[in-house]
């Protein structure tokens, strides 16, 4: 491309429609989190994310923007996929109408497939802007138990001028849908090696808890039944009796509470498990130095909910704590077996204890597999790394569109709408991520 990004006031403009955003919980929202704000650190770019008013974004936003790190919010997330909640769209649509014409966004990021994906998708139609949709692994699976979406999301994701996919599990399935594999860009998620590193945790927080002279294990995850919170615990009552300085810690919050505390009775375990529910993000690097062991038996459910990667899984690793996760989804790209962690089987009760045990019994391994997850983290997953990598799909696509990136004294018109919605012939496929990554 022939644009300079030298000055601060020539940024490429990126919009981002996301159902959405923090201090709503889940991995896909820190990951736009983090890596659109790596993307405003380089120098070249700046974002304005539409997104839904969820409880607390008052205190957030004003925590969070800056002059190139935009939030607009209007209207609620949706409650669900289902067609009748669909003609709630119209109203976000309008939202980003209004906002292109406002402020001619160079390209159009989408971070979900409904309404946002939809919304980008007529705005390419219209008015030629191309634009980006992410795909983080459940959204194939779960949209294939409903009747007429499907459709929708292959259109989607069919003309998006690229689809970047969270793991390789994710990639093979955009394949599987008939996406064209130089327009899919995997990148995966990073971490803040620098916020999660080795340390001792705030004592005040281990007397709270109950946990001094301890071995703890540790969940964090919301409370829903994919992330495997009930083997888990079922896991860890088969250990118990055999040692009785271990603890289980279990962060977060969601609608599968009532029923673990209530298995937590029937097992006989509830003075050997500690329900913390929400934390602030600010204290969860305590949180992971706190424990010794991270687990979370991650599975796929039966309406194709699935995990996409594993942040959780990259924290515990960066505070130097050895990993137990599900094979299943993209957490199989997220740990190392035997290397940064264990990979097991979600649904096998036998083997999840027996690692547990193993883990719990032996300091050593758990000091060798937390330094390697460390090491791990520390040298293939930077914010920095997939936000340049971010930036380099931005940068081929508005090329191939013969589009300069629109800066804050743009006065050029709005591009004539496209012959076509179909996907750019030169996508060029890339991927960012572990030992596969740049």
């Amino acid at each position: 491309m022939t644009e300079k990004y030298s000055s601060a006031t020539a940024r490429t403009r990126v919009l981002l429609l996301t159902d959405s955003f923090l201090p709503h919980a889940g991995g896909s929202r820190e990951y736009y989190n983090n890596v659109y704000q790596n993307l405003v650190n380089l120098g070249d770019s700046e974002v304005t994310i539409l997104t839904k008013k969820i409880p607390n974004w008052e205190e957030f936003d004003k925590g969070a923007v800056t002059e190139f790190f935009r939030i607009r919010r209007l209207f609620k997330p949706l409650p669900s996929l289902k067609i009748w909640e669909l003609p709630k769209g119209i109203g976000p649509f309008l939202h980003a109408l209004w906002h292109v014409f406002r402020e001619s966004p160079a390209i159009i990021h989408s971070g979900d497939l409904y309404p946002q994906g939809v919304i980008a998708m007529i705005i390419k139609k219209l008015l030629g802007i191309p634009y980006v949709v992410y795909c983080h692994g459940e959204e194939i699976p779960k949209v294939d138990q409903y009747r007429y979406q499907p459709r929708v999301r292959d259109r989607i994701y069919k003309n998006a001028d690229a689809v970047i996919a969270a793991s390789e599990y994710t990639r093979t399935n955009l394949l599987r849908l008939g996406v064209r594999n130089e327009c899919i860009h995997t990148i995966t998620p990073g971490v803040q090696a620098c916020k999660f590193k080795r340390g001792t945790s705030a004592e005040s927080l281990r007397k709270k808890y109950g946990l001094e002279g301890r071995i703890v294990v540790l969940t964090v995850a919301r409370l829903i039944s994919r992330k495997g919170h009930r083997i888990a615990l079922h896991a860890f009552a088969k250990v118990c009796p055999e040692i009785p300085e271990a603890h289980y810690l279990i962060v977060g919050t969601g609608p599968d509470e009532p029923l673990l505390r209530r298995l937590c009775q029937d097992l006989g375990i509830v003075d050997r498990v500690t329900f913390a529910g929400y934390i602030p993000d600010q204290l969860l690097p305590d949180i992971y130095n706190l424990a010794d062991i991270m687990i979370m038996p991650n599975r796929q459910e039966d309406n194709g909910d699935v995990e996409g990667f594993g942040i959780v899984f990259l924290e515990a690793n960066a505070a130097g704590k050895p990993v137990v996760g599900g094979r299943s989804g993209g957490a199989v790209e997220a740990i190392q077996n035997g290397v940064t962690g264990f990979l097991v089987d979600p649904d096998d009760l036998i083997e999840i204890a027996a690692v547990l045990k193993r883990l719990l019994l032996d300091r050593e391994l758990r000091e060798r597999l937390g330094a390697a997850g460390e090491r791990r983290v520390r040298s293939d997953f930077s914010w920095k790394s997939r936000a340049e990598a971010l930036r380099i799909v931005n940068r081929d696509i508005l090329s191939t569109h013969g589009a300069q990136a629109k800066t804050e004294d743009r006065t050029e018109t709005m591009p004539k709408a496209l012959a076509s919605g179909s996907a750019s012939p030169s996508c060029d496929r890339g991927q960012v991520g572990g030992e596969k990554g740049a």
